[in-house]
């Protein structure tokens, strides 16, 4: 495992690779240590086990570009490879399903389960987003409650507004 750290303008932001690829990303935090901890929850793993951050391969590098372009407004499709060893196969397709959902548009948890196959499967897919280790590149944030109200999010209900509201996505006024 390899781990990078990117500076963004919302926070700091680890990723951690395996040779397959993306395994694991933290979403933007106040410091690199804060971000580094974040990563370490998100892998089940202590802080200690893992490895100083680099940004010498070229994944990180285009990730981190691509992140810069995002935080600056830009309709970005993540191109970065997730591994996504450890889920199941209805996890690892509705994660899919849920990063082909386009830059500035939503779906419901009961739009993504009926994709998926499962159509009384809406708490299934809530389910398979808190289980998201690679939100932004897989954009978990992008799938809301039956009305358009917002769910849950493990960055926090706020963040899941400002990763919206910069994707150009109007909400209606949420409590």
């Amino acid at each position: 495992m390899r781990t990078t750290l990117f500076s963004t303008p919302p926070g700091w932001i680890a990723a951690a690779w395996s040779r397959t690829g993306l395994q694991a990303l933290a979403l933007p935090q106040p410091s690199p240590e804060e971000a580094m901890a974040a990563l370490a929850g998100e892998l089940n793993k202590c802080l200690s086990n893992l490895p100083e951050p680099s940004i010498q391969q070229s994944p990180a590098i285009a990730l981190e570009e691509e992140l810069h372009r995002y935080f600056a407004g830009e309709k970005v499709a993540f191109s970065t490879i997730v591994d996504f060893t450890g889920y199941t196969p209805f996890q690892k397709l509705v994660l899919e399903l849920v990063r082909s959902i386009p830059n500035g548009e939503v779906r419901t948890y009961s739009q993504v389960s009926l994709q998926a196959g499962s159509p009384k499967g809406a708490r299934a897919v809530g389910g398979v987003m808190r289980a998201n280790r690679t939100p932004l590149v897989i954009p978990c944030h992008r799938v809301l409650a039956i009305g358009g109200k917002l769910g849950g999010f493990s960055g926090g209900l706020d963040m899941k507004k400002y990763l919206l509201k910069l994707e150009g996505y109007l909400l209606a006024d949420q409590p």
